[in-house]
């Protein structure tokens, strides 16, 4: 028995110009085709020829775009967005060049949208799936009329999540395009686990029996975390979990038949995690799955303050914040600083092994990478380490091996928050937005590590424009 679910993705970029416009009108499809291409085609409809160095240009990069007597400089200023590319006009010439690195990150007002509708296996509307972006707070269900639209979505790299009760969940990637518009059609196909109650598990451990409780209770803490705001979070739907114990291993792995509903009552958001595995074996830990955030309504003005200072409180000194300090070249400002480390077992940060972004970070056009060899240490002098982090990280082993008495007793006042990075590829891309492209590309230890999905802000949050 199979079915599918039926879902176009209509793709739409919603930007602005504010050059004066050329007299030289631009007509054609250009669909799929490297931005060299484009430019011989533009040079032939106009009386311009482009000037430019061919190393500026994106590699393996391919561009769709109609121009329907549209304006060369309308056109162009479509055709760049995303590539890190200016241009302008001297005399006969079109001329192109980087942009400045204050104005790499694409601004706030080149918002674009989603739009689309979702059928069922008979090709009729299908009414409330749920789309979002994931681990963001932008997400809609389909109408009557299955159809259903994404907006106002910063620019940047987005898993799209399509889910449905007895359906697979389908993912893939978007960002926004140059101007024009895209139509994808992916296909889910029908959890049969789901509606029909095949056990899969062999030696799956019933609700009833006291190892579940132990076993959930080692899932709360590692899902949520160990810090103030886990304890004010609560997993509200626990029974959509079950559990899997290896003793040969020691090794316990965790399944949900249905996204688990968290209740932050720390930060102010209701979570939908889509969890997609999860294993614990001894002290390694490998977990992943889709988020979706929606804000809580808050009780009165008090408790409107106290989330936004404690989701301020999250994000500064975050993965995240630090992102966006390093691509916006102000990484210092923001409290951060970074040191080259050889390894976790010889783990010490020196005045002398300080880098700047330049060593680190390489702009590529349409994309940045991140590039340096072992560890990168990070710290963020802004804010002092949680008590509860000295009590409970493993890291703090590594970190302050000399604060730790011979009674395994760690004797030391918060510092500031250290932590750490290790590619697991020679270099990872990020995009112009700051978004890592290679998701399992790099690995968080330290401050970052310990922080959970209680711990977590949306990755659209903007500490200026909290909109509660």
């Amino acid at each position: 028995m199979r079915a599918s679910l039926i879902a176009v993705l209509c793709l739409i970029l919603c930007q602005g110009y504010g050059q004066s416009r050329k007299k030289d009108l631009i007509n054609g499809h250009f669909e799929d085709l490297p931005l060299e291409v484009i430019f011989d085609s533009l040079s032939a409809q106009t009386n311009y020829f482009f000037s430019y160095n061919s190393d500026l240009l994106p590699k393996g990069s391919r561009y769709t775009i109609t121009g329907d007597n549209t304006p060369i400089d309308v056109f162009l200023s479509r055709l760049l967005t995303g590539t890190g590319l200016k241009y302008s006009f001297f005399k006969d010439q079109i001329i192109l060049n980087y942009l400045p690195p204050g104005e790499r990150v694409i601004k706030k007002k080149n918002f674009f949208s989603i739009s689309g509708t979702v059928y069922d296996e008979n090709g009729d509307p299908l009414n409330n799936a749920n789309i979002f972006l994931d681990g963001t707070t932008i997400g809609v269900s389909s109408d009557i009329d299955g159809n259903y639209k994404l907006e106002s979505i910063p620019p940047g790299l987005y898993d799209i999540v399509f889910s449905h009760v007895g359906y697979e969940n389908a993912v893939y990637q978007v960002s926004e395009m140059n101007g024009g518009a895209r139509i994808q059609v992916h296909q889910m196909e029908l959890d049969l686990g789901q509606l029909e109650e095949v056990e899969v598990i062999s030696n799956r451990i019933n609700r009833a029996e006291t190892s579940w409780q132990q076993h959930y209770a080692v899932f709360r803490t590692e899902i949520l975390g160990q810090s103030e705001n886990a304890q004010k979070s609560v997993i509200e739907n626990p029974e959509a979990l079950d559990f899997t114990f290896n003793a040969d291993r020691n090794s316990l792995s965790a399944f949900a038949q249905f996204p688990l509903q968290i209740r932050n009552d720390a930060l102010g958001y209701r979570v939908s995690y889509f969890l997609e595995s999860f294993r614990k074996e001894e002290s390694d830990l490998r977990f992943r799955g889709k988020i979706r955030f929606k804000n809580l309504e808050p009780l009165n003005t008090a408790e409107k303050r106290e989330w936004r200072k404690n989701r301020k409180q999250s994000y500064f000194g975050s993965f995240n914040h630090f992102k966006k300090s390093l691509l916006s070249g102000e990484l210092k400002k923001e409290g951060f600083r970074i040191y080259r480390v050889r390894s976790l077992d010889d783990f010490e940060i020196k005045k002398e092994n300080e880098l700047s972004i330049s060593d680190i970070l390489i702009f590529k056009g349409d994309h940045y990478e991140l590039d340096f060899k072992n560890f990168l240490a990070v710290e963020y002098r802004k804010e002092k380490e949680s008590e509860d982090f000295l009590r409970s990280s493993n890291f703090v082993e590594t970190l302050y091996a000399d604060y730790i008495t011979s009674d395994s007793i760690l004797v030391k006042e918060p510092g500031n928050q250290i932590s750490a990075l290790r590619l697991l590829r020679n270099s990872v891309r990020l995009d112009l937005s700051g978004e890592v492209m290679d998701r399992f590309g790099l690995t968080t230890y330290g401050y970052w590590a310990w922080e959970r999905t209680a711990d977590l802000v949306p990755i659209n949050y903007d500490p200026k424009y909290d909109n509660l």
